[in-house]
């Protein structure tokens, strides 16, 4: 993940003391959904002695189906005052953006919205006017993922510290991503933790689940998560656990500099992942119950095939993959293979071993969304079989791959 993002809502960005770089922040991620091609809205509300705006980009389903609650996915937009705000809430605003890209081209079955949040730093007031504004209108959402901080990641030890009273287990070491929910959320939690571990296994994720709405435990409160909690519907935290790793929280040490930016990346991938695993054509869990992931694997190999051939036509994948799909393309077509193909699940075995090869060293490398746009089959398949092949590929010599296809990217 690049830094144009940040740079650009990088600043102090307050009602008071800069109202003018908080319209800018708006107008920013107004044009940048808008170039995404989603369908941009505002939701204004009255507090503090002005109007204010939610803005709210909706990407449609690709594919006709049933309407379904829509999945939010969202983050704030305003600072405290004093702070340029990289960590919070910039971070989660460049995850945001990073995963709307990423989705563009998926199948999915529902409307996904992004939704950026004013006037979190006084007291959730963005949030708790659209969350009361939905249950107005009686309308059911499928859940809401709420980033909070999610772009500072330590490796010293002593570097994260554990909220008083929290009832789970924490690291001592500032590097997992924290995943708060309440018991009413708890299948939407579950969905996504399960997604990112599948996905970016690199990524350590710890879960809290709450009673009520947190009450007992205020910190788990602090973020536009709760808004949804008190009105009753699923939603979900993803923090870096702000001021209890950050020591630049909520000050003017909130500075691009300090944030890891391939920590934001991984959180982008595990975010996009739960996203497709809650919108997918077959609302999949992890693994099709009575379908072991290697089968699963098997039986995808002639989407592969469609897929590889899409990849090289397209003008965007570099030419030394597209020499790698095409040996690819040339095996999978071959009338005989190392093991026939009409022997059942074994008779793809060798092309399996290709699905490793193609997806650790060319697919993993290509744009997310480029892969997407191409891919024929469950989008949800798709990401298990990246995760797969990331895993199995670790027991490839690195010279093979390198020599296929190249230093990795």
């Amino acid at each position: 993940m690049d830094d144009t993002h940040l740079r650009a809502l990088l600043g102090e960005r307050h009602p008071f003391t800069s109202p003018a770089s908080l319209r800018r922040a708006e107008d920013y991620l107004t044009e940048e959904f808008t170039h995404l091609g989603l369908e941009v809205s505002t939701h204004s509300f009255k507090a503090l002695g002005g109007t204010y705006r939610n803005v709210i980009a909706t990407l449609p389903p690709l594919v006709a189906a049933r309407p379904a609650p829509p999945l939010i996915i969202a983050a704030h937009y305003d600072t405290v005052e004093g702070s340029p705000g990289a960590d919070d809430n910039a971070s989660a605003l460049a995850v945001m953006l990073e995963v709307a890209r990423n989705l563009r081209a998926v199948p999915l079955t529902r409307n996904v919205r992004f939704i950026a949040f004013c006037l979190e730093e006084e007291n959730l007031l963005g949030s708790l006017a659209y969350a009361s504004s939905i249950q107005a209108a009686h309308e059911e959402i499928c859940g809401a993922i709420v980033l909070e901080c999610v772009g500072y990641a330590r490796t010293e030890e002593g570097s994260q510290q554990k909220p008083t009273g929290v009832p789970v287990a924490v690291p001592t070491v500032g590097d997992f991503l924290g995943i708060v929910g309440n018991v009413v959320s708890e299948p939407l939690a579950r969905a996504v933790q399960a997604a990112a571990n599948l996905a970016v296994p690199e990524l350590k994720t710890v879960s809290l689940l709450v009673p009520g709405n947190g009450e007992l435990l205020p910190d788990t409160r602090r973020s536009d998560h709760a808004a949804f909690w008190h009105h009753g519907y699923p939603a979900v935290m993803l923090t870096d656990t702000a001021n209890f790793r950050n020591p630049h929280y909520h000050q003017t040490t909130d500075t691009l500099e300090t944030l890891n930016l391939a920590f934001m990346e991984q959180v982008a991938r595990a975010v996009t992942a739960a996203a497709i695993a809650l919108c997918s054509i077959t609302q999949a869990t992890v693994i099709r119950r009575g379908k072991s992931v290697w089968k699963e694997a098997a039986l995808a190999v002639p989407q592969l095939a469609t897929l590889v051939a899409s990849l090289m036509a397209d003008r965007r994948v570099p030419a030394k993959v597209k020499a790698t799909l095409a040996g690819v393309a040339a095996y999978l077509a071959m009338p005989f293979d190392l093991i026939p193909d009409f022997i059942p699940v074994l008779g793809y075995l060798d092309d399996l071993v290709l699905v490793i090869l193609v997806f650790d060293g060319v697919l993993n490398q290509i744009d997310e969304a480029i892969v997407a746009e191409h891919w024929k089959g469950d989008p949800a398949t798709l990401q298990r079989l990246r995760a797969m092949s990331r895993r199995a590929a670790r027991f490839i010599p690195y010279w093979i791959k390198r020599k296929l296809f190249g230093p990795p990217l």
